[in-house]
C-alpha cells in the first residue's frame, strides 16, 4: 500500500540515510544529494498540496539551489573548473531524476527509494587512480542508476 508523503515542512528525515557524515568523496556526494532530494521533495509536495507551509523556490532559474550545492561540493573537493562543471551536471541530473520521481508518484515508496540509496552507492574508495571529483561523479551516477531501476523488479 502506498500513501502520500504528508510531510510537515521542507525538511525530510526519511531521506537522511543518503547523507552520511564525514569528508570522503562518497559521503560529500551523499550529503549534497540529501540536501537536493530534501529540497525537491519539500517543494514538490508543497506545490501538490500534500504538505502545509514550505518556502518559495530559492531562485527563479534554479529552484532547488543546485548550483549553490555544486559550488560548495566543488570547493570541498578542491575541484578544477572542468571538474566543477562535471559535478554541476551530475547534480543537475540527480535533481531532475528526483523531481521526476516525486512529481510522478508523491508517495512514501518514493521516499523509501531515496533513503535506500545510501546502501547501494559506489564504494567511496573507488578504483585506483580516480580523483575525488571522479569518485563523486561516479557516486552520483550510481544513485541515478539506482533511482531509474524498476522498483517492482524481483530478479535482482
Amino acid at each position: 500500500m502506498t500513501q502520500s508523503i504528508g510531510i510537515g515542512g521542507p525538511r525530510l528525515s526519511a531521506i537522511g540515510a543518503i547523507g552520511q557524515t564525514g569528508t570522503t568523496p562518497g559521503t560529500l556526494a551523499g550529503q549534497a544529494m540529501t540536501v537536493l532530494a530534501n529540497r525537491v521533495a519539500g517543494t514538490v509536495t508543497c506545490e501538490l498540496g500534500l504538505a502545509q507551509g514550505g518556502r518559495a523556490p530559492l531562485r527563479p532559474g534554479d529552484a532547488y539551489g543546485t548550483a549553490e550545492v555544486a559550488q560548495g561540493l566543488a570547493a570541498s573537493l578542491g575541484a578544477s573548473p572542468a571538474d566543477a562543471g562535471r559535478l554541476s551536471r551530475a547534480l543537475n541530473d540527480f535533481t531532475s531524476e528526483v523531481a521526476s520521481l516525486v512529481a510522478a508518484s508523491p508517495t512514501s515508496d518514493v521516499l523509501d527509494r531515496l533513503s535506500g540509496l545510501g546502501y547501494a552507492l559506489l564504494d567511496p574508495d573507488g578504483p585506483p587512480g580516480m580523483s575525488d571529483s571522479d569518485k563523486v561523479v561516479a557516486t552520483i551516477d550510481s544513485a541515478i542508476f539506482q533511482l531509474r531501476e524498476d522498483p517492482t523488479r524481483t530478479d535482482r
